[in-house]
């Protein structure tokens, strides 16, 4: 009668189920000191009413628990009715464009950088859509120039042809950050040294084109092929037409 009173073996069951599962992702319970006591303050009473209330809680208590089962599975797995919600949360959710009635559907980044430039709408398929447009200038990678003319082939600076494209991007305050690529292909000398052919005259002449200013022949017409030529013929065709003739029988064809 000293020592705390023990409770018997027999009910322990039936605040086991309750209290000893393994529910440690869900918020503490509450203080259950005055549950225990009520449970002590029980086991006085006789056996089979406790037996069949301790049954009934238990079944009571198995439905609450696999009711928060069931709800807790429903908040931890993405589902088609929450995908939207779960996006956002992410932050991976793009936002349809309000007032677009076309807008063009392609996973190429390439081409999803082209049409943002050029003031088109893109769509994503599956998410996969760039955040932002990318850049490109030409750097030499002989006397370290660049410029924005993508056109050249030369360098404007030491008239070498070593341009290499490299991305950029422009910071909040103007500057402007060169993205250099580390893969050593990038700039590989290899096929650059190599015999040049003798040079070789006339119009269809193919010399390799050596510096900016080097001259070519012009390709232009003969007299006697202008003088067949009548722009004014209800007949003539365009040489960008579909329908035009091209001649593949003579030697300007065959070269």
């Amino acid at each position: 009668g000293k020592g705390p009173h023990q409770p018997s073996p027999g009910p322990a069951p039936a605040e086991s189920d309750e209290f000893g599962s393994f529910l440690y992702w869900r918020p503490p319970l509450p203080s259950i000191e005055e549950e225990l006591r009520e449970l002590l303050a029980i086991t006085s009473s006789p056996e089979p009413p406790e037996q069949h209330r301790s049954s009934a809680d238990g079944a009571s208590a198995g439905e609450e628990e696999e009711e928060e089962d069931e709800e807790s599975d429903d908040e931890g797995w993405i589902t088609p009715s929450n995908l939207k919600e779960a996006q956002q949360d992410m932050g991976h959710f793009d936002t349809a464009p309000v007032g677009v009635q076309v807008g063009c559907v392609t996973t190429d980044f390439a081409m999803q950088n082209v049409l943002l430039q050029m003031g088109l709408h893109v769509l994503a398929v599956n998410g996969m859509l760039i955040r932002r447009a990318r850049s490109y200038i030409l750097r030499c990678h002989g006397c370290f120039r660049t410029t924005s003319d993508m056109t050249k082939v030369f360098c404007p600076h030491c008239g070498n042809k070593t341009l290499k494209k490299v991305a950029v991007s422009v910071s909040e305050d103007g500057s402007l950050h060169m993205h250099f690529s580390r893969n050593p292909k990038v700039l590989n000398p290899r096929g650059l040294r190599y015999p040049l052919p003798a040079p070789q005259g006339g119009k269809h002449a193919n010399n390799p084109h050596l510096v900016e200013d080097q001259r070519f022949p012009q390709q232009r017409l003969s007299r006697k092929a202008r003088q067949k030529t009548n722009v004014f013929d209800p007949d003539y065709l365009a040489g960008a037409s579909p329908f035009a003739e091209n001649d593949v029988h003579s030697r300007a064809a065959h070269l």
